[in-house]
């Protein structure tokens, strides 16, 4: 039997290509399912990477919250945030001692000795070169219980607390009663809330023994930091009570979904909590603050002004959120479709009987100084303090109502 060796060679040859191909396939499906893994490992990095960078942006939204609700001002609190969570710690025990002493700490971040460094020793020694012997509001005595660090500890003071004005013990013992509260320690708030009390017996009996020209003048009972904490305290409580959401700063955090005009009547309400503060004794007023009520109560009754007259010109539906309130009280005749003004007895007993909820808007037609005219008044659920009431049908009635002008059916 004869061997054909040229076709064992041209199987051999075939046989060879087919390894080749096969080796070469194979080894693009390997390149393949590298490229696979790779890209997934790169996407699970991404994936890992994305969700660090949310975790991060939550935890320095929380960090700036922190630094802030201890009085440190945005740009400041932006400064510390750049030293990552480890800086933030740093400054919030520098924060709380600070505050321990009296001292706002956002003056101790002011001294030229800071640089951009986080880790620089320059830092801590600019800090604790800041804490100098002073209380919040001059004059006081000097306080010989505070240690050259700020964070040393606290000796308690060998001798009450010695200060040279009411004024200047009223604000002190006003700062020392919101630290408490901070601290939420009841028996010092309850200890300080009496003491207080006593500095306004001592004002009121220092007034009533001044000489007339040295009465009406500008004296502070509070701090400068006392104020913005009594202007958001306020703020944050007013809007609680007609229930919105709030962040530290006292702002609406969430949507007022056509409750514009209920905000609005929140910051009157706290407005007029911001003046009771103010009016720290019988004919003590702290001038400052009560500016800020006044500003406060003038803004919002601008706006009350615009929501009123705005509900009327739209027949209630200024947008789809506010119209299914049914603010707008009125109703219409039915040929010309006008709207029918109220008779004003007749809201005001609404008013007072609890069929109207805060921010509706009725036009009412009453006499003024002898005159009939239709007005525009939104119910605010707010009633004056130095309202007597009127007697309607064995009824004291009280006026619960802003005056948002007059009505014409030719102004809308």
């Amino acid at each position: 039997m004869s061997f054909n060796f040229g076709a064992f060679l041209g199987g051999m040859s075939k046989q060879i290509s087919t390894n080749i191909e096969d080796a070469k396939k194979f080894n693009r499906e390997k390149e393949f399912r590298m490229d696979m893994l790779a890209e997934e490992e790169a996407t699970k990095m991404r994936l890992a990477k994305s969700s660090e960078r949310r975790a991060q942006r939550k935890q320095d939204e929380q960090n700036a919250a922190l630094l802030k609700s201890m009085g440190i001002s945005d740009a400041k609190a932006g400064w510390i945030l750049k030293g990552g969570n480890a800086a933030v710690n740093q400054y919030v025990d520098y924060s709380k001692a600070a505050l321990a002493r009296g001292i706002n700490p956002d003056e101790m971040l002011e001294s030229s000795m800071f640089v951009e460094d986080h880790n620089d020793p320059r830092n801590e020694a600019a800090m604790m070169a800041t804490i100098r012997d002073y209380d919040t509001v001059e004059p006081f005595t000097v306080r010989q219980d505070i240690m050259t660090s700020v964070l040393g500890e606290v000796e308690e003071p060998k001798e009450p607390k010695q200060y040279t004005s009411l004024e200047a013990g009223h604000a002190g013992t006003y700062s020392l009663l919101q630290k408490a509260k901070l601290e939420k320690n009841q028996d010092e708030v309850t200890r300080l809330e009496g003491v207080l009390a006593e500095w306004k017996t001592k004002i009121e009996e220092d007034i009533a023994l001044r000489k007339p020209e040295d009465t009406g003048k500008d004296v502070k009972y509070f701090s400068d930091t006392s104020r913005t904490n009594i202007f958001n305290t306020e703020m944050k409580d007013a809007y609680k009570d007609y229930q919105f959401e709030t962040d530290i700063d006292g702002n609406i955090t969430g949507k007022l979904e056509g409750r514009r005009g209920v905000a609005i009547v929140a910051r009157l309400s706290a407005a007029d909590n911001i003046e009771g503060e103010a009016n720290v004794a019988e004919g003590a007023i702290d001038s400052r603050l009560l500016n800020r009520a006044d500003r406060l109560r003038i803004k919002a009754k601008d706006d009350l002004r615009d929501y009123g007259r705005g509900i009327v010109s739209s027949d209630g539906a200024p947008d789809e959120a506010t119209s299914k309130y049914s603010y707008l009280k009125n109703t219409k005749e039915n040929e010309s479709g006008e709207l029918v003004p109220m008779n004003y007895k007749v809201a005001t007993r609404m008013a007072n009987n609890g069929q109207l909820k805060v921010g509706d808007v009725v036009v009412v037609r009453m006499k003024e100084n002898g005159v009939v005219v239709d007005k525009i008044k939104v119910y605010t659920g707010l009633r004056d303090p130095e309202d007597q009431g009127v007697q309607i049908k064995g009824q004291k009635l009280f006026d619960m109502f802003f005056d948002a002008g007059s009505y014409s059916r030719s102004m809308f």
